[in-house]
Order: C-alpha cells, then structure tokens, then sequence
C-alpha cells in the first residue's frame, strides 16, 4: 500500500477517505460507487497534505485558503470558522462524515494533532482486525466483518444526489486542473 497522510486542513480524516480507501484497496464503498464511470486510475488520493490528489481535493477552497495563509489547520486561522467553513458544514446533513470535522479541529486546538491522528486510525479501523475502512464502507476490507454500526450508509436522497453531485465536482475538477 501507498503512503497517505491521513491530516487534512479542515477536520476530516483523510486516512478513510472512500477514494483513498478505494486506490489503496480496490474496494468501492457507498461514496465511491456514486463516481460512476470516472477512470479508476482517478479514484486514487494520498490525501490534502500529499502531492498525488484526487481532482475533487484538488480544487477544495480550504486547501487553497490555508496554503495561502500559512496555516496547517483551519482552527489556526482568525477567521474561523468563516462563512466558508460554516456553509460547508452544513453538507453534514449530505455527507455524515463532515459533521466530524469541527469536533475534530477542536481536539487538534485542545490536544494536538498526534492525539486526534490516534483517535481517528482508532475509530476507522476495523474491531475485529485492525484494518482501516473508509467513511461509507459496509464491510471492513481485510477480514470481511460488516460495518453497520461504525461507519456511514448512502442510501436514500444521499445516494441519490451523490450520484448526481460527485461527478459534476469531479468534471469541474478537471476542467480547472486541464485549463
């Protein structure tokens, strides 16, 4: 397996991020079916703070404000939480695994990343084995166990605008980094 550096710049955990997880393991999970037809070469991260991205991470304003201002973490900023990181947030209710991020920058403000980076291998790796599993997995990759209570399901409406939404952003994605 590739290297990942699991950090990221708004308070997610990019060591379980579904299109991390899936280039790591070839395993698809709830996030990661609604790409549809995208190149499976492109369904492949190493997270924000690496140098191989995948092209929806590529064009994320908290990446670009943050490498702009110096600044390792969003919490670190004056301006937050500013009404982009506010407005983003409210995609929690879309994608569960945001509504993480701001108890997670406050553990980094309070305790340090090291603490947080444990905590989260912790909650994302599987019980019974150990291995790591993405956001929207429904079974851990290395022993099989299902992963109903630990980790998030697109189902429904999510499912739905997911399908609709992941592909348009990764489109953009392109466009920007090809123009």
């Amino acid at each position: 397996m590739s290297s990942v550096n699991p950090d990221s710049y708004c308070g997610i955990y990019c060591g379980a991020c579904s299109v991390h997880m899936q280039g790591e393991t070839g395993c698809p999970d709830g996030f990661t079916a609604c790409l549809g037809s995208l190149p499976k070469s492109e369904i492949a991260c190493g997270g924000c703070k690496s140098g191989n991205l995948y092209a929806g991470c590529r064009i994320c304003n908290f990446r670009d404000c943050a490498l702009k201002k110096g600044i390792t973490h969003c919490v670190e900023c004056a301006e937050y939480p500013c009404g982009m990181y506010k407005k983003w947030k409210a995609a929690a209710r879309f994608l569960p695994h945001v509504g993480e991020a701001g108890s997670s920058l406050e553990l980094i403000r309070r305790e340090g990343v090291e603490v947080w980076l444990a905590a989260q291998k912790k909650r994302w790796s599987c019980p019974e084995c150990g291995s790591l599993f993405s956001w929207y997995a429904d079974a851990c990759p290395g022993c099989g166990r299902a992963l109903a209570g630990e980790a998030y399901k697109m189902k429904g409406w999510r499912k739905l605008l997911c399908r609709i939404v992941l592909p348009l952003a990764y489109r953009k994605a392109k466009a920007k980094s090809q123009g």
